[in-house]
């Protein structure tokens, strides 16, 4: 079969299997031979799988400009099968690639809490926490020491009644007395 004689659709799968190059023809030259020939008959059995005429057509497009890049390909026993699993796969990677991209509302993005603080909320903590650093030099020492102790080096209640030399449940109450005077100035603050 030569160039002149290809007529889009003319020829069947089966004028292809098997089919040797012409001259010095590539195998991707003799492939997009064969897919001029029986590109309908791709198309037709590429619908089903496909899920549509649509998908089909740009499987069969993709296939088209793959096969114009002239990669190298392998000696092919049946064209047919080859180019339909070809753009087969082709059109299965381009419905994946597109059901990864989920389209969404401008509108509905914006409703989405940001977990990031904004300036305001940052400013506001900056606030709390220069109050408190204040309300806690305002403490007696010892019961500084043993909260921070606590809630800046995470010791434990053990830990801090032995660094400091006082009983566990003098911690306890130091801690507990704390809570209460720092409550009581957050709730002073406006």
């Amino acid at each position: 079969m030569t160039r002149d004689r290809l007529d889009p659709g003319s020829a069947t799968r089966s004028d292809f299997a098997g089919a040797p190059t012409h001259g010095e023809d590539t195998q991707a030259e003799a492939l997009q031979r064969a897919f001029v020939a029986i590109y309908k008959e791709l198309l037709a059995s590429l619908e089903g799988p496909l899920g549509s005429r649509d998908a089909a057509l740009d499987a069969l497009q993709d296939a088209s400009l793959k096969l114009a890049s002239e990669p190298e390909i392998g000696p092919v026993r049946n064209p047919y099968a080859y180019l339909r699993r070809m753009a087969l796969n082709l059109g299965r990677n381009r419905r994946r690639a597109v059901a990864r991209f989920v389209p969404v509302d401008k509108t509905w993005l914006d409703a989405i809490a940001d977990e990031e603080p904004d300036p305001e909320r940052i400013a506001a903590a900056r606030a709390d926490l220069a109050s408190t650093v204040a309300a806690l030099d305002e403490l007696p020492e010892r019961r500084r020491l043993v909260f921070l102790d606590k809630w800046m080096h995470g010791l434990s209640l053990d830990e801090i009644a032995r660094s400091r030399g006082i009983h566990r449940r003098t911690v306890q109450k130091e801690l507990e007395r704390t809570a209460a005077f720092l409550r009581a100035r957050a709730a002073q603050s406006p």
